[in-house]
């Protein structure tokens, strides 16, 4: 017995050695046609030689210690990166609870027995009768047996593309993983900025206001004096309630974006610390540019894609390794009585080994499950090279929307140059004697909304570069960790 479960093992190793071609096709990854630059990176400024772009913390860049700060809360006590990690360790423990799957197990057990013989004039001699009742027709017996039983149950094909199939799955969720790592990353930044830039509007709104309101009372004065129309009056007055509308939304704004980066750091809704002035931030010199092949091998949802191709392809595997057979081999061993008398006196010691192999002949249901898993290996397939080219239009797409903003603030920074000379010409002629105070007014104004849009678009500018970095797969590296927050904890005290 013993050499046919060595023989049994033996083969059933063998087959399972030269039996990988039956379990699905060798995973080989899609080949896919690359740009060799970006069409819209004009801005000629490449990444140093061997430099990765995934561990460089670009938001050090800006020189302000509070986003800093905020990223690296953010890194650390991110839910939803909590959440990605503990993701990862789960599909950890899949794999390792596969590969205990090929140890025995063990169990205690035990058999007790009690009732009554009779009839028994079959002329089969009755092993447990002769034993406890030899010569009477009704007799009462009694026994029990108990002791180790191992149990060894596997399908060799199985384990083999589960195996496969939980490696696949870790890689999905660290990519999972990375992709929120890199989003959170970009949204921080770019709430922080956006605070930056309301704080500042919500002051240029209010000047704006006052010199409305200024504005207005002087009209008031000279429509009763008669050097002003009526008309000018509800002019004026009509600018102003547009700006007063505009107030309140922007100081909700201010506190929808502090209480976004609170969430994104893990903590309750409240203030935000900021020291450093929008207009002292600045982009020069901190365009990135990469070329297609690293955007292919750094980006995480690239990645993920690759990934759950190969989750898709040991699917196969695992699918058409229903059709191998699966072996059970058990041998108890223990001890024996044939009288609850005796309870701690057992008559005897046994052992037996029984062994069991089940594949199935006819099952149409297994047959449609690997044409399933195929066809979902063919979506996985196109979901990856349709991501590959998602990822190329979204590089090109930001660098020409970062080109295309920074156009737009330098030609809004140029409008407000000409208003802020329109606005010092007429105030010089109006003390030089040669205009009126109220002629003063048009460009006082306009400089105030000039100055409101030039805020405006460094904002949008500093967001299409945030959005680049995103797309370029920048900092999700930057101390990058598989450990939840009270791991850490514990292993420094």
């Amino acid at each position: 017995m013993n050499k046919f479960i060595k023989l049994l093992i033996g083969s059933t190793a063998v087959l399972s050695i030269s039996s990988c071609g039956l379990l699905g096709p060798s995973y080989k990854k899609p080949e896919v046609t690359t740009l060799d630059a970006f069409r819209s990176n004009t801005s000629g400024i490449q990444v140093e030689s061997g430099v990765n772009l995934t561990d460089v913390s670009w938001w050090t860049k800006f020189n302000d210690q509070n986003l800093d700060k905020l990223i690296d809360l953010a890194l650390a006590n991110n839910n939803n990166i909590q959440m990605a990690i503990a993701n990862i360790k789960v599909a950890q423990l899949q794999l390792k609870q596969i590969h205990f799957q090929w140890i025995p197990t063990l169990n205690l057990g035990g058999t007790a027995a009690a009732g009554q013989l009779f009839n028994s004039n079959n002329g089969i001699q009755n092993p447990i009768e002769t034993q406890i009742a030899p010569n009477q027709p009704y007799s009462n017996f009694n026994f029990y047996s108990a002791g180790l039983i191992p149990s060894y149950g596997f399908n060799v094909f199985s384990l083999i593309k589960g195996a496969d199939l939980a490696k696949a799955n870790i890689d999905v969720q660290q990519d999972t993983k990375d992709t929120v790592r890199l989003t959170v990353i970009s949204q921080v930044v770019g709430s922080y900025f956006t605070l930056l830039a309301l704080n500042k509007q919500i002051i240029q709104q209010q000047k704006l206001i006052d010199d409305l309101t200024a504005v207005v009372e002087f009209a008031k004065i000279e429509h009763k004096h008669g050097y002003a129309a009526l008309s000018d009056i509800s002019q004026y007055q009509e600018q102003l309630q547009q700006a007063k509308i505009g107030l309140p939304s922007l100081t909700s704004d201010k506190v929808a974006a502090q209480n976004a980066l609170r969430v994104m750091v893990n903590k309750d809704p409240g203030e935000v610390v900021t020291d450093i002035d929008l207009d002292n931030i600045s982009t020069d010199g901190i365009i990135p540019s990469s070329l297609p092949s690293q955007v292919l091998k750094n980006r995480p949802d690239i990645k993920q894609a690759e990934a759950q191709l190969r989750l898709a392809n040991a699917n196969i595997g695992v699918a058409t390794a229903n059709f191998f057979p699966t072996i059970d081999i058990t041998t108890p061993l223990g001890l024996y009585n044939a009288n609850f008398s005796n309870l701690f006196t057992p008559s005897s010691d046994f052992w037996s080994t029984q062994i069991t192999a089940v594949m199935p002949i006819l099952n149409a249901g297994l047959l449609v499950l690997v044409k399933q898993r195929k066809a979902e290996y063919y979506v996985a397939y196109y979901n990856y090279i349709q991501t590959v080219r998602n990822a190329f239009a979204n590089v090109d797409n930001s660098f020409a929307n970062y080109n295309g903003n920074s156009e737009t603030l330098k030609y809004t920074k140029q409008f407000y140059a000409i208003n802020k000379i329109d606005y010092d010409l007429t105030t010089k002629k109006f003390k030089l004697g040669y205009i009126a105070y109220s002629d003063t007014f048009t460009s006082k104004l306009n400089l105030d909304k000039a100055l409101i849009a030039t805020t405006q678009a460094k904002l949008q500018q500093l967001q299409a570069l945030v959005l680049l970095y995103q797309a370029l797969a920048g900092g999700y590296n930057y101390n990058n960790t598989n450990k939840l927050p009270f791991e850490t904890k514990e292993s420094q005290s």
